[in-house]
């Protein structure tokens, strides 16, 4: 294997593991309550995605005080 192919896997593996990262802070941040668009906002990324990672990771689009606020 050659420096550059090294190099540029790293880099992948790298982008990879920092938009796991993005993603579970998206979700971490609905949780506490914030809108969508805001984390959209504040992440890059349009208000639906932010809402589809949410989902994907939390199970549901609802805030930690919604979900308790129907157990």
């Amino acid at each position: 294997m050659t420096d550059w192919e090294k190099q540029l896997q790293r880099k992948a593996a790298a982008v990879d593991r920092t938009k796991t990262d993005l993603d579970e802070d998206i979700a971490a941040a609905r949780l506490d309550g914030k809108s969508f668009r805001e984390i959209g906002r504040w992440a890059g990324v349009n208000h639906e995605r932010a809402r589809t990672i949410a989902i994907r990771i939390n199970g549901d689009s609802r805030t930690r005080a919604e979900r308790e606020a129907t157990a």
